[in-house]
């Protein structure tokens, strides 16, 4: 079943293992801040490089990596050379929601 980014309408199949993904094009300099997701994260760099920190443990990245972020585990990135990177989440836990999430703004109580 083809799944395409472009179209709003994701709809994904009950056994299929991810509930969303994207493409990100990120020019040099760009930073995305520290937050966690309700989901775990993957992202697969296709081009460019940066540095992430994720778990607490900073990396260089670049074309051909994999960065892998359980769930509610805070991440950032520092973009070094533009970068295409593509992003996918797990499994999502009912209630669970789509975007970025930030420590003491949208915890859940």
């Amino acid at each position: 079943m083809p799944v395409n980014y472009y179209n709003s309408t994701q709809v994904y199949p009950e056994w299929s293992e991810l509930s969303h993904y994207g493409i990100n094009h990120l020019k040099v300099g760009d930073i995305v801040k520290l937050h966690y997701h309700d989901a775990n994260e993957y992202w697969i760099i296709i081009s460019g490089s940066g540095t992430c920190t994720t778990e607490g443990d900073t990396y260089e990245i670049g074309p051909g990596d994999m960065v892998l972020t359980k769930r509610g585990d805070e991440h950032s990135l520092v973009v070094t050379e533009e970068m295409v990177a593509v992003y996918i989440y797990g499994i999502m836990p009912e209630g669970g929601r789509v975007g970025y999430l930030f420590k003491g703004v949208d915890d859940v109580k």
